[in-house]
Parts: C-alpha cells; structure tokens; sequence
C-alpha cells in the first residue's frame, strides 16, 4: 500500500498536470481565424455572463476555463467593446478586457461648429449616422430630460475632444456634452450677471452663439455683443447675416437678397428680437461676451476683410465705412 506522504506527491502531481494542461489549453487559439469580431460588454456585466457571451460567440472553448482565467486579474474585467477573434487564446481575451484594451471612438467638437457639421463628425467617428444624431438632437423628450427648452442640441453641445466606448449609452454620452454646458450656468457670477441682463440661458447661448460666428477676433468679442444689446434695447432688429445664413441653411455661399427676404425664425432682419435659438456651438469666450458687453454705444460693424471689424455708433457712419471696405474688398 501507498504511504499516506506518497499518496499526497500523486495527489499533487496529478493537480500540477491538471493546472498545466489547463494553462496550455487556455493558452491555445480556438481556431485560425483572423477575423474581427466585436463584442460589447456593457456596464455591470458579470464575468459568468461576459463568459457565457463569449462562448455563444465562439471566440472561447471553455466558458469555466474563462472564468478561471479572469482570477489572475481578480476576476476585474472591463466594460467596453473588444475587437477579438478566435485566432486569440484565452488568455489573450482575458488580458485584453482585464487591462481595457477597448476599442474608443473620438469626437472633436469645434468651436462655431453648427449641429449640421457635429452631424457629420458624429457619423465618421462612427458613433451613429448623421441622420441618427439629427434625430436625437430634435428628440423633444430627451433635450426636455436635461432641462432644455429648445428645439435641438444646437448650442448645447461644448466645444472639446470626447472619447465614447459602446459600453455606454449614445443618449448618456451626449447628455453629457450638454450638461457640461449647462454646468457653466451654475456658477453663482454668471447666474447674477444673466439676472442683471434679464436673460435667460437660452438667450445667452443664442447670443454667444452670433458672437462666435461674427468674429473670430477674442478683443472684439464683447464690441461685437454691445452692438447686439444696444440694438435690443433700441427695439432694433439684430441684421445679422450668420442667422439667416443658418435659417435658410444656405451653408458656405454668400449671403443673396432672396435670404434676407425669406421668413425664417432665424431671420434677425426682418424679425426683431433673438431668432429662435443658438446657430452654433459658442466659446467660452463668446458666451463670457454675451454676458459683459463693452461699455460702447455702438450699434452697427462691418468687416474690414481681414477678419477684424469696425464699429460705428449712426447710420452715415455706419454707410461711410461700408463703401470704403465694399470698395476695397471688389478693387482687391
């Protein structure tokens, strides 16, 4: 008979032959197939079903050899969209979602970039289509959700670099370009300085909105909102040409006399008033402006075509000015 000590040696041999048959098999690719499979592990996902979908996908032999695996990173593995393939080995996947090696989409949000253009980086991120985006921009239900009364996400959206992961919701993910947004009307200053203006965030946003797509200039920022004030505390309509632009969304060409003449909600010469909400995404800066005017009596600019302005406080000078650069601009 065995001694009790040599039956323990078998014992552990036949557990370390085990253990290592288990490490080569994990070790080895499922098959010699290349090809990308994406699998999305969404938030919360457990390792039994991350396992489990895994195994209906083909990518693992063993959902109980996974799981096994998974403890030499703790059993954390994390959420996001994997690009795998069944050349990969167990092991291979485990490291992968156990360091989050996932695949990340980008999305530059610029400065003065209109819902329509966002459209377009939205769909080549690949994040969702244009028309999807559109879509959920305009979804009356979502943009109420975050407390905005507006038609769309149309100056809502804050300029910056985002990184999206398919783990996360689309709808959480643009929710959160906008409340980045609308924290900045938290700020106990600025809620005072709206209030001292008698404006609301929506009309702050609209006005940067103009200011951004005026000019480019950060010093003329704030003429260019005093021009705007003064015209809507005179009861004059605002004549600016990006609004109308927007409104008959005639992007990239000249503005014609048939646009001005076309009624739209964004048409600020013939209608006085703000038009109907933001036509761009503004700066900072540009909604710092719209909230601290220059102290100027301004109420007319126009462009000096070289990308800065000049400002005018009468009509004869106003006209003076804009013979002299409509002359310099054709002579050019």
């Amino acid at each position: 008979m065995l001694a009790a000590r040599d039956k323990k040696t078998i014992i552990i041999a036949i557990v370390i032959f085990i253990l290592s048959q288990t490490l080569i098999f994990a070790c080895i690719p499922r098959e010699n197939d290349r090809s990308i499979q994406s699998v999305v592990v969404r938030q919360g996902t457990g390792v039994a079903d991350i396992a489990g979908i895994l195994k209906r996908e083909g990518l693992i032999r063993s959902s109980v050899l996974f799981m096994v695996g998974s403890f030499m990173y703790g059993g954390r593995l994390m959420a996001g969209e994997y690009e795998l393939s069944r050349h990969m080995s167990t092991f291979e996947i485990i490291r992968k979602m156990a360091q989050g090696k996932r695949k990340i989409y980008v999305l530059k949000i610029i400065e003065g970039n209109n819902i329509y253009t966002i459209a377009e980086s939205v769909h080549r991120s690949g994040i969702m289509t244009r028309e999807e985006f559109l879509e959920l921009s305009r979804d009356g239900k979502y943009l109420q959700g975050m407390g905005i009364e507006a038609d769309s996400l149309e100056g809502y959206l804050s300029s910056n670099t985002y990184f999206y992961s398919k783990e996360i919701d689309r709808e959480k993910f643009f929710e959160g370009i906008a409340l980045r947004t609308l924290r900045l009307f938290d700020d106990e200053g600025i809620r005072r300085k709206m209030a001292s203006l008698g404006m609301n965030a929506h009309q702050v946003l609209t006005l940067a909105s103009m200011i951004e797509k005026e000019s480019g200039v950060r010093e003329e920022r704030p003429l260019v909102s005093a021009v705007f004030h003064n015209r809507i505390q005179k009861g004059m309509s605002l004549d600016c040409d990006p609004t109308v632009i927007y409104g008959t969304k005639g992007f990239g060409s000249p503005i014609r006399k048939v646009d001005l003449a076309t009624p739209t909600p964004y048409n600020t010469y013939m209608f006085k008033g703000y038009p109907r909400g933001p036509i761009c995404a503004p700066s900072k800066d540009s909604i710092l402006a719209a909230l601290n005017p220059a102290p100027v009596d301004h109420l007319y600019f126009v462009s000096k075509n070289d990308g800065t302005h000049v400002f005018s406080r009468d009509m004869a000078e106003h006209s003076r000015y804009v013979i002299m650069y409509q002359r310099n601009r054709t002579t050019q």
